[in-house]
């Protein structure tokens, strides 16, 4: 998620090393639609490194989901986890801040609505501002989906109805406009967050996305900036969204390998390696085989 436009999207990391993940990892993520497991932990021994008091909340929450989906045990997470409920009050102010929180407590076998004397998942509730639409962007509606699937199993009816309802002919941009033009980023999410919802790929609008999706491809991936390079963010959840459909990612996760440092981390483009806590973490649950439309299992 490239957009300086997000809200608290960003990434981190559990302490564990490389071997570790590589031995913990569960059976769950060992059977993922077209995984590059290998890359997966190589990125999460790099982002082990990061200390929690050096991240945001939203950062937390990311290392809490990346690091479940490569197979580390919900327990060894409760030092993130504690971090995390120090943080969040402050942080859970928007639908999506507040969606990525839930997401972090339940990859770190926590209870959302028990966090530190707080339900977040009221709280997310609350923060719809209209029925069926959480907060102002497609990356509060998509996220807020992905969590409360995450969370109780179910995405509400109505957060689907809303969402499609907000797609133009090719689908969705970042404030949701139905008569303004699509952008890669937030249409991606957009599909994952619809099939976490139970609406198939065939419907219309995931169909026409898709099929737009496929047509902005620059070079070997995708970008959330027409005319610029590839960048391992909007190409992630382009992955994501294959992923959710049940279709090949090779494509895209061949542009997050090249970008893959020595070191494990992943850069934001080639020309930019800056960013690399942010590339490194949402690349991870695609090079895992996880878009995150059914929890934390594969597809």
């Amino acid at each position: 998620m490239a957009s300086s436009r997000r809200v608290g999207v960003a990434a981190g990391i559990i302490l564990v090393t490389v071997p570790a993940c590589l031995a913990a990892m569960a059976p769950l993520a060992l059977t993922a639609t077209s995984p590059d497991r290998s890359a997966a932990a190589r990125a999460a021994g790099w982002l082990a490194a990061e200390e929690p008091g050096a991240m945001s909340a939203g950062q937390q929450a990311d290392v809490m989901v990346a690091m479940r989906i490569t197979g580390t045990a919900p327990k060894a997470l409760a030092p993130r986890l504690a971090a995390l409920a120090k943080a969040a009050p402050g942080y859970a102010t928007e639908a999506g801040r507040t969606a990525k929180v839930v997401l972090g407590v339940v990859a770190a076998g926590g209870n959302p609505r028990r966090l530190g004397g707080t339900d977040y998942v009221g709280r997310l509730q609350s923060q719809q501002s209209s029925p069926g639409r959480y907060g102002h962007t497609a990356f509060d509606q998509g996220l807020a989906m992905l969590a409360l699937r995450a969370a109780t199993g179910r995405v509400p009816a109505g957060a689907a109805t809303t969402l499609t309802g907000l797609a133009s002919s090719d689908g969705w941009n970042f404030g949701l406009d139905a008569a303004a033009a699509p952008d890669i980023d937030s249409t991606a999410l957009s599909v994952v967050a619809l099939s976490a919802a139970g609406t198939p790929c065939s419907a219309t609008a995931i169909r026409r996305a898709r099929a737009w999706i496929a047509t902005q491809r620059t070079g070997t991936g995708w970008t959330a900036y027409p005319g610029s390079l590839p960048s391992a963010n909007s190409t992630a959840l382009v992955a994501r969204s294959n992923i959710a459909c049940g279709s090949s990612a090779a494509g895209p996760l061949a542009l997050i390998r090249s970008l893959q440092q020595r070191s494990g981390a992943i850069t934001f483009t080639r020309a930019q390696p800056e960013n690399r806590l942010l590339a490194t973490g949402e690349s991870v649950p695609p090079l895992a085989g996880v878009s995150l439309a059914k929890g934390f299992r594969p597809g």
